[in-house]
């Protein structure tokens, strides 16, 4: 009879293991042993499972049969001198089995060379996606009287002359910001009524809860206005006056400057140290009269020998006139270890609901001097008309 080697009967055994084992297992529904790794498969594995379990148990039953041909040659090889043949016996059987375990070193190689996931034989499981839960929020500005906004007393989408019932109970403040129909919102809390007085500004970037710094009495709440006319501008005059006729009193204004869109271009956002009262943007020409600059040079009797056109810094605004749609503010910036960004004063747009709507709005120094902060910084945001 024509010798079989151990190969082939391995081979065989191994054929025989991955075609008839699964069907006996899962047909009696037995405990599956694990195999050398610690793989086991249980009546619930899915078959990226039972794959790793066959080529693991496979590959340590053909180890095991190595091993254990490897110990019985080595008996054969001892006894050889009593026992006549055992030494040529011992010597095929032993290089059998290193044949076996080079064969097995080498599918291990080629498997973790070619792609080390499939030493693995893993198919990953899709990943879940997760179902968007709709927006249940309100569109717009969300007031709330708990710090951690669990649950909105109010909400809005224009501005509130007067909160009413929410007057100075607001503690929580949160933007729902409508960005499938590319609308965003930006607002302005004030601690009086008709707009005006201390105020913060709501961080329309931050969609989550922003406490209220103020005690809110009124809050204006406006669309961001992403293509502004050119046409709009924004005009700081020194002296404050009165519409005559109809038309502006322009000869005793005391010097203006006048901001244009092209300026703004965006949200425009400057120290007020850094305008002067030029008439426009860049311009040299100062529009105050001569008597009333800046001294910034005397003689040895006291005289002004120098002048320079006013900073629009200190109490040197009375007046703002806003031709188009923008939100101006005026805000103090402390230094970083005091606290930052400091919103004293506001100045809303004109609407149809604004005490002075037909002429230029005049600041109340009177508010700022009593909130203990001038302004340093102009801020002018363009919005949606309304």
């Amino acid at each position: 009879m024509k010798k079989i080697s151990y190969l082939k009967i391995f081979a065989i055994l191994l054929l025989c293991f991955l075609t008839i084992f699964p069907i006996i297992t899962f047909a009696l529904e037995v405990t599956y042993p694990k195999a050398i790794t610690g793989a086991t498969i249980t009546d619930k594995s899915d078959l990226a499972q039972y794959l790793k379990y066959v080529v693991d148990f496979g590959l340590s039953f053909g180890l095991a049969i190595a091993v254990l041909t490897l110990v019985i040659s080595s008996i054969f090889y001892f006894v050889a001198p009593a026992i006549p043949g055992a030494l040529e016996i011992a010597k095929d059987r032993i290089s059998g089995a290193i044949s076996g375990l080079l064969i097995l070193l080498l599918t291990y190689l080629v498997i973790t060379t070619i792609n080390p996931s499939l030493s693995v034989f893993s198919i990953d499981s899709l990943e879940k996606i997760e179902t968007q839960t709709p927006n249940t929020e309100s569109y717009g500005i969300n007031f709330y009287k708990s710090t951690g906004c669990s649950k909105a007393d109010r909400t809005d989408t224009s501005s509130i002359l007067d909160l009413g019932d929410l007057k100075n109970k607001v503690n929580g403040v949160k933007i729902s910001q409508n960005s499938d129909e590319n609308v965003y919102y930006i607002g302005i809390l004030y601690d009086n009524t008709n707009y005006w007085g201390k105020c913060q500004y709501i961080d329309p970037n931050n969609n989550g809860c922003q406490s209220a710094d103020v005690t809110a009495a009124s809050a204006s709440i406006y669309e961001y206005n992403f293509s502004p006319s050119n046409s709009g501008s924004v005009t700081i005059y020194r002296k404050s006056f009165n519409i005559v006729g109809g038309k502006e009193d322009n000869k005793n204004n005391g010097g203006d400057l006048k901001i244009s869109q092209s300026n703004i271009n965006g949200i425009y956002e400057v120290k007020l140290d850094s305008l002067r009262f030029t008439g426009t943007i860049g311009s040299s020409n100062c529009t105050v009269p001569e008597t009333e600059r800046t001294c910034v040079k005397w003689d040895d009797n006291g005289k002004c020998t120098s002048r320079q056109c006013p900073t629009l810094a200190e109490e040197n605004i009375s007046s703002i006139k806003i031709d188009g749609d923008y939100i101006v503010l005026l805000l103090y910036e402390a230094p970083s270890e005091e606290g930052g960004l400091i919103a004293s004063y506001c100045q809303a747009f004109p609407t149809k609901d604004d005490v002075n709507k037909d002429g230029p709005q005049q600041i109340k120094w009177d508010a700022i001097r009593a909130s203990g902060y001038d302004p340093n910084y102009i801020l002018i945001i363009p919005v949606q008309k309304k």
